[in-house]
């Protein structure tokens, strides 16, 4: 149980919690309804919730790794920091990208 624990907090929620704000772009630009400046709203303010996402899946992989741990010593985490870098990658270049990729059609009335 500790194993599927550490691994769901671990490695599955941070790494769902960095893909987020790609996804909410990726399905706010299939939506009929939404026009160009509510999409540009969108992006920005996931590119600004992407600022903080990184360290959020940090704060929580180190919860999952160390969760019920005795402390016989300190443990290496040197490998969420990771988390960190894709990231601030995935939010300062796929992002954008994709927002310019995935920009809605102009509406005719």
């Amino acid at each position: 149980m500790k194993v599927i624990f550490a691994l769901f907090f671990g490695l599955i929620i941070p790494a769902i919690l960095i893909m987020a704000p790609f996804f909410i772009i990726l399905f706010s630009s299939k939506m009929k309804w939404i026009d160009r400046r509510v999409y540009w709203g969108v992006v920005s303010s996931c590119f600004l919730v992407g600022l903080i996402v990184p360290i959020m899946a940090i704060y929580i992989s180190i919860f999952g790794l160390t969760y019920n741990r005795q402390s016989e010593g300190p443990k290496c985490l040197t490998g969420v920091v990771t988390f960190a870098f894709f990231g601030y990658l995935i939010n300062l270049v796929v992002v954008p990208i994709s927002g310019f990729i995935l920009i809605p059609p102009a509406r005719t009335s």
